[in-house]
């Protein structure tokens, strides 16, 4: 009786570890899951696709196409486009041919291409919407998809033509800078050579002038 007494205590013992065994089992296997999950998931390649208008231009839109997750990009496809528009050389979006494959981005690489001219093309910004669907795959050959859903008329005020003004002022101070420095290492003077030094002064008045000039612009275009 006695030893069928302690059977019964062992076999219990025996259910109830084996249980607590299979339970604990089973929370590591989900926790491990979970990680892998989460690694794979901090790592895995990213498309990001955003129209800027042009540094230099700003009725120029450029696409910007660019990696931003952990791991290259592979083979790169423009699957499908909703919306459809003429916008470069009278060829539709469907139609570029840097949209239809790109075979590798590593990570932070970035591609900008030029994408629609507001000046060449009468569209209205607020008239522009369409849908881009990429396929892309990781190192895995596992596929992703992303649908990127664009609006042009953030773009709606957008009206001055030509440069930037950035640019513009960049491009004004480098000018200055080459003046100022033919005046201060005597370039100016190899250019005079054959010009008495009353010719030689009203020169270089009107050389400061124009330095003077250009400054006044730059200030007034910065201020804008």
């Amino acid at each position: 009786m006695i030893n069928e007494t302690i059977l019964i205590i062992s076999n219990i013992c025996l259910v109830v570890f084996t249980f607590v065994l299979a339970v604990f089992t089973y929370f590591l296997y989900s926790e491990a899951k979970k990680t892998r999950e989460y690694q794979i998931e901090l790592n895995k390649p990213e498309l990001s696709v955003v129209f800027e208008p042009s540094k230099r231009y700003i009725q120029w839109i450029n696409i910007h196409i660019k990696n931003i997750g952990k791991s290259p990009i592979y083979n790169l496809e423009l699957e499908k486009v909703e919306g459809d528009i003429a916008c470069f050389n009278g060829k539709k979006i469907s139609e570029l041919e840097y949209l239809k494959k790109i075979n590798y981005l590593q990570p932070e690489q970035e591609i900008v291409q030029f994408f629609f001219n507001f000046v060449s093309n009468k569209t209205k910004p607020e008239e522009i919407k369409f849908k881009l669907f990429f396929k892309y795959s990781d190192e895995k050959r596992y596929v992703y998809r992303k649908k990127f859903a664009i609006d042009f008329s953030q773009f709606m005020n957008m009206s001055q033509l030509g440069e930037e003004p950035l640019f513009k002022i960049s491009k004004n101070i480098e000018e200055i800078k080459e003046n100022i420095r033919h005046l201060s290492t005597g370039f100016s003077k190899l250019q005079v050579i054959t010009q008495t030094k009353k010719e030689k002064r009203e020169d270089e008045k009107e050389n400061f002038k124009k330095i003077k000039r250009r400054i006044e612009v730059a200030k007034k275009q910065k201020q804008k």
